[in-house]
């Protein structure tokens, strides 16, 4: 029997951030209309100037490694052929912080190193996020 991954049903804050997501085809984050903070996850009054007046902008991918972690097992079948593989915490240029997959090799991994983050769209309600070394982007 072959596995299925679960279906993700995000909330309406989590689905407009996929649905924008999905429709650049590239990460994008909230930002505040009014005084221009970033803001991931997505919030319904801006932490820095408490607006409602918030949009999702694309953002430039541009980040660095904050943290990271190694996997050595996974309880999910569909995951057990990966291990180890590597989450990484990327801090964009823009701010906010996104979990991220990585095919990065473990060597290379460090806090503080340059990273390109993209995004992998699955479904309007659903995208993986992609760390990658900036000359492994084509």
């Amino acid at each position: 029997m072959a596995s299925v991954k679960p279906k993700v049903q995000p909330d309406d804050l989590d689905a407009a951030f996929f649905n924008a997501v999905a429709k650049e085809g590239r990460i994008c984050l909230q930002n505040c209309d009014d005084c221009g903070t970033w803001t991931h996850p997505a919030r319904y009054f801006c932490p820095k100037c408490s607006s409602r007046n918030q949009s999702f902008r694309p953002v430039s991918g541009e980040a660095v490694i904050h943290s990271y972690t190694i996997s050595h097992f996974s309880v999910e079948p569909q995951w057990k052929d990966k291990v180890p593989y590597a989450a990484i915490v990327a801090e964009t240029a823009e701010g906010p912080r996104l979990v991220t997959r990585t095919e990065i090799p473990r060597d290379r991994i460090a806090i503080g190193v340059p990273i390109r983050v993209t995004a992998e769209v699955i479904d309007d309600e659903f995208s993986f996020f992609w760390s990658s070394l900036p000359e492994d982007v084509a």
